[in-house]
Formats: C-alpha cells, structure tokens, sequence
C-alpha cells in the first residue's frame, strides 16, 4: 500500500507535466536510481532490510515533493494543491523512516499508520482542484494492471518451468493462464472503457475526485487481487494433483473476487451501474473455499475460473450499448 501511494504520487504530477525541463529530468532520475535500492529492501521490509527501505521510501517521498514543487512553478492552481497534500504526505514518509528503525509492533505499527496518513492525504486532497489529463492518466494504471497480469503470467511460467512435463502440469499451466485471461478481460473488456470515457467529461475538482476514487482506491484492491491470484497460480503449477491448502484456496478465490468487485465498483463510480453477476460470483468465490477442501489443486482451479468465465459471459450477454455512448452525465 505505501509504495502503491507513492507511485501514484508521481503519476498525478507526471501526468500534467512535461520532462523539457533539466531539472525534472534530474529529479526523475534520481527517484528511479533510489527506488531501484528500495526495491532492493521491499521483500524483507518488515526485517532486517527495514532501515534502508524507511531510509529509501522517505528519499522517493521528498524527490516527489521537489518534483511537483519544481513543475509547479509557473502554475498557481497547481502550487495551491500541493500545498493541501504535501505536509500530509511527507508526515506519512517520516512515520516509515522512524518505524524502519524500531522492530516488532513498532515497525508494524509506523508502517500502518504512514499507510492510513496516506489515506487521509489522498481524502484531504479532493478538496483541491488538480490539472489531469484523463487519457494520459486513464492509459497509466491501466498499463500498471497489464504489468500486474504479465507478472503473474512470468511467475506461472517460470514454475511450469520448474516442475516435471506431463499432462497433468501441462493442463494446470493452460488453466492458470485462462484465469489469468479472464482477469485481464474483466478490466478491458469494458470497464477501463466506461471509466475513461465519463473521466474525460468531467472538469474542474470533479476530475481530480474522480482520479483518487476510481483510479487510486479502486485500483489498490484490483492489483491486490491479481497479486492474491498469482500467488495460489504458481502452487497450482507446481502441485496441481496434491489438495490445495487452505490459504492457497483463499488466496485464489479472494483474488478473483476482488478484482470482479473491484471493477464493479470502478463501474459503478464511472456510470452507475451496478454488476449484480460480479457481486454473486464473488459469493461464490469465497464460498468455494470451505466446500472444495477435498479437491485437488488442478480442480479447484479449474472451479474458480469456470466461475469467472460464466460470470463475465453473464455480463457481457446483458450488457447495454457500448462505453462511448452510456455515459453518465457529470
């Protein structure tokens, strides 16, 4: 959650603000070398590479804040909304850099509490008017959740890889990568469509709300899924004839239904409209994993995504007239 903050950070500064400038450019590249070493420490975040990932993380968080305050410059309105955010955010940076220096519940507990101060800047910050380009910002996360599928497609791969070559392997490795598909068609189909659509109508702070609700809060669960999804897909691969344990089981289903529901509610933001297929089928999903205990690993999987399949064909059967033209009126 704090890096997924953070990269959103740059992406509405990024977003309205060219890289003409030498100064924007040596801000930029000093944030890539910087979390280039913080993704170094995130695996081991909550352990001994806690330090240098505080340390790191409120370095990317300062560089955000000179950059934005750098493009800024000739841009009053822009000026003005930085101020709404920035002594919130950075408040958020130091909790992490303190709480990477102490261990346990205080490691645990700064860390939390630099995420919910994030929260409330993103919450506080609506109330300033942003400069957004819709498509620009619309192509940006939806290109983050491709790289979230495309990860998950590497990892499968590389235990398929792995593993022994038979047809029990091989039918798990097809499985998973329809379940994969599905996912990426539940966002892309139309969702993504209806969502940039009625995005470019609105102006004003109307554009910068919509951008945090259905850009930065709805998507966090949506990556979340897709990370929960690829993680049971790989033990899948790996065993596919052996009983699935019970937090793989969980995993793939919470996965599956929180991306469903996390579209729904993009959806629901961008027109109104409410998915009841997605709703029931998340049910379902979390419902599967107390009844399927007995099943191996290759058939839960080929449960859940028979779920999504049927669910999104539901949809698609009852869906109206293409994004372009049921847009909601801002």
């Amino acid at each position: 959650m704090l890096l997924w903050w953070t990269w959103s950070i740059y992406t509405f500064t990024t977003n309205w603000t060219g890289t003409d400038s030498v100064a924007i450019k040596l801000f930029l590249l000093a944030t890539m070398g910087t979390t280039l070493v913080m993704g170094m420490a995130v695996p081991d975040a909550f352990g001994k590479s806690s330090q240098l990932f505080g340390i790191t993380f409120f370095t990317v968080r300062i560089l955000a804040g000179g950059l934005y305050w750098v493009a800024s410059k000739d841009y009053p309105a822009q000026r003005a909304a930085f101020y709404t955010s920035f002594p919130i955010s950075t408040t958020a940076a130091l909790l992490v850099l303190i709480g990477g220096f102490l261990e346990g519940p205080w490691l645990w507990g700064f860390f939390i509490a630099g995420a919910a101060l994030d929260v409330f800047t993103a919450i506080t910050a609506g109330r300033s008017t942003w400069a957004i380009d819709a498509s620009h910002f619309a192509e940006r996360d939806g290109l983050f959740v491709i790289i979230a599928l495309g990860e998950s497609v590497v990892g499968i791969g590389i235990t398929a890889v792995e593993v022994a070559k038979n047809l029990v392997h091989t039918a798990a490795l097809l499985v998973s990568f329809v379940g994969v598909a599905a996912l990426w068609w539940s966002y892309f189909d139309r969702a993504a469509l209806y969502a940039e659509s009625y995005f470019k109508r609105l102006h004003g702070r109307d554009r910068g709300r919509f951008a945090r609700d259905a850009y930065l809060f709805l998507h966090y669960p949506l990556v979340v899924g897709i990370v929960f999804f690829a993680v049971a897909q790989e033990d899948i691969v790996a065993r596919p004839q052996d009983s699935l344990p019970v937090v793989d089981r969980f995993a793939m289903a919470a996965g599956a239904a929180l991306v469903l529901l996390s579209v729904a509610a993009v959806t629901y933001r961008a027109i109104g409209r409410v998915t009841v297929e997605r709703l029931v089928a998340a049910a379902v999903l979390i419902g599967l994993v107390w009844v399927t205990v007995s099943m191996s690993a290759l058939a839960y999987a080929v449960v859940v995504v028979i779920v999504v399949v049927v669910t999104l064909a539901l949809e698609r059967s009852h869906a109206g007239p293409e994004p372009l033209t049921t847009q909601r009126a801002p």
